[in-house]
């Protein structure tokens, strides 16, 4: 039997806001990330930040964990050619005071639409 598993990372569509995870391991998940350049959300790292080639890996590890809701790619990669992914349970709206300047890291949230 063949099974064709799909996800889809939206970093730059229209209004197709937040993030849907699959209950099933052979569906679709989605989220559509926004990035908020040389920002930096200070908070509770995930267990299971890690080291990514692109930044668009670290979007598919967040969707991929359950808790995972906004994540922090670092601005340039470390001495193996990798880029540190720190994945958080918060979000730039429910933390705004912990949002800050970085020139080390870029900050990624979910798109939230105005209805």
């Amino acid at each position: 039997m063949f099974y064709f598993v799909f996800m889809v990372v939206l970093l730059r569509l229209p209004c197709i806001a937040g993030l849907k995870r699959s209950r099933f391991q052979h569906s679709v998940s989605y989220a559509n990330f926004v990035a908020h350049k040389f920002q930096h959300l200070q908070g509770s790292l995930l267990d299971s930040s890690c080291e990514v080639g692109e930044n668009i890996e670290c979007a598919f590890v967040c969707i991929n964990k359950s808790p995972c809701v906004s994540f922090n790619i670092a601005l340039l990669p470390n001495e193996n050619g990798k880029f540190r992914c720190e994945l958080l349970n918060e979000d730039m709206f429910r933390s705004p005071d912990n949002l800050t300047a970085s020139q080390q890291f870029h900050h990624y949230s979910m798109k939230v639409c105005s209805l």
